[in-house]
């Protein structure tokens, strides 16, 4: 079955792309993002030759896709044993790829569309299992990129994190254009999107060898649509005609200091986009310091917190449904049952890492615990003896049991994905869940005796 993938940045109208593909006939579901949220953890699974590996595999796949905040109608539950069965090979992408043909064949289609944008970071693996897959890259820009996720309930909030993700995604992006030619990827411009979405339209139909429908302007009409809108804010506007005037809003949403930031950031990639500046003139840019940086992230940080705490209950319950498969990966969180890790997640922050990120500097002082469900990060004491912290491990849990802040620096390693629990949000729990709490920190208290006992020894 033709497999296509969108690639580029969240918030850059790949809902909007999907409803359209979806009314010309393409299996297009909201992505539960199979691949960006379990490849990081893959290796903890183990060797997948063994069948309890595989088939605990294949069941968080498909627990995954169940517990999407936009089910994937008409499939309620899969079948474990079919998903496995189709999979030509062992692997997480042969899986995603059963999951795939299952949807398209349940909504009779022949060939599906994946909106996770992340799939870039996947495109020889992908290359690998599937048969010559297409990519369309769409992108935005990245100032109306920037004030979208401000006003997001997901995502980096200061426009220095958000244009540093951005730039990054578009360089990997217009990479595997050139590598794999206008055969297998084809660019679309959000701006021309919703500008001119019926010659868009038309020219991407014809990429895809599928015919353009007119039914691929109405979308917005769809059920799919209507009920994503439902769901969550983010999708606030999937139901409504395409807004043509949704361009360059940064201009009056963005303070001139935001626009620097981004323009300094990701200056080369909007000129080589073909976006004018306005805050500098091409090839221009302002290098950050390090303090600079430390309370963009500080900013980053609380912008967030406010975030979270204004989500709709309903829909950060959906969304805790699908991080509890990751908890699994905290191995000793796994004794607490279901439905209070439910309810832990609530009190828990999620934070991404890229290679070479501070986490913790060695001046600043922390007493956040932090579990690692994805990722390798490096701990240097005052000794300079390196600590490596993987994959399921915490961090930070003497210095959250004791209340003392220890002076080591954590720098990332590999691109990681955190939780942070701080004393604050601890005390929250003790106050709402005591037993829980009594719980959470008897199994931190346990964990971190085993560890000094081997240090020890």
């Amino acid at each position: 079955m033709q497999g296509v993938f969108i690639i580029g940045e969240q918030r850059s109208g790949s809902n909007l792309l999907r409803i359209m593909l979806a009314g010309g006939g393409l299996a297009a579901p909201h992505p539960a993002h199979v691949l960006s949220r379990l490849y990081p953890i893959l290796q903890s699974y183990g060797d997948l030759s063994r069948e309890p590996n595989w088939l605990q595999l294949v069941e968080d796949c498909c627990q995954l896709v169940e517990r999407n905040p936009i089910p994937w109608s008409p499939l309620e539950e899969f079948d474990r044993s079919d998903i496995a069965n189709r999979c030509r090979e062992r692997s997480l992408v042969a899986i995603f790829g059963a999951l795939m043909d299952t949807y398209a064949e349940a909504n009779g289609a022949t060939a599906w569309v994946c909106k996770s944008m992340g799939a870039v970071n996947f495109v020889d693996e992908l290359d690998a299992y599937f048969d010559n897959p297409k990519y369309i890259y769409l992108y935005r820009d990245a100032r109306d990129v920037t004030l979208s996720f401000t006003k997001a309930v997901v995502g980096e909030k200061h426009p220095y994190h958000i244009a540093r993700r951005w730039a990054a995604r578009q360089r990997s992006c217009i990479a595997e254009r050139e590598r794999l030619g206008a055969d297998r990827v084809h660019s679309v411009s959000y701006e021309e999107l919703t500008a001119n979405p019926s010659w868009v339209l038309k020219d991407l139909c014809e990429f895809l060898e599928i015919p353009f429908t007119d039914e691929m302007l109405r979308g917005h009409e769809s059920k799919d649509a209507v009920s994503a809108v439902k769901k969550s804010q983010l999708w606030e506007n999937l139901d409504q005609p395409v807004l043509k005037t949704n361009s360059r809003k940064f201009l009056s949403g963005l303070d001139r200091e935001s626009i620097l930031i981004v323009e300094s950031l990701a200056g080369d990639v909007l000129d080589q986009l073909g976006y004018d500046r306005v805050c500098g003139s091409e090839g221009e840019s302002v290098i950050f310091s390090e303090e600079q940086v430390r309370c963009f992230t500080q900013e980053n940080e609380a912008l967030k917190a406010e975030q979270r705490a204004a989500m709709d209950p309903e829909d950060a319950d959906r969304r805790r449904q699908q991080l509890m498969l990751l908890t699994d990966r905290v191995y000793f969180l796994k004794d607490i049952d279901r439905e209070d890790r439910l309810r832990f997640l609530s009190f828990v922050e999620e934070e991404h890492y890229q290679e070479g990120d501070v986490v913790i500097s060695g001046e600043e002082s922390s007493t956040d615990m932090f579990f690692v469900i994805s990722g390798v990060l490096e701990m240097i004491p005052d000794s300079q003896r390196k600590r490596l912290i993987k994959a399921g491990e915490p961090l930070g849990e003497f210095s959250f049991i004791t209340g003392q802040a220890g002076n080591a620096a954590v720098i990332c390693q590999e691109r990681a994905r955190l939780f942070r629990l701080t004393r604050d949000a601890f005390a929250e729990l003790e106050t709402n869940n005591p037993r829980l709490a009594v719980r959470v920190l008897h199994l931190i208290a346990e964990h971190l005796s085993i560890r000094l006992a081997g240090s020890t020894r």
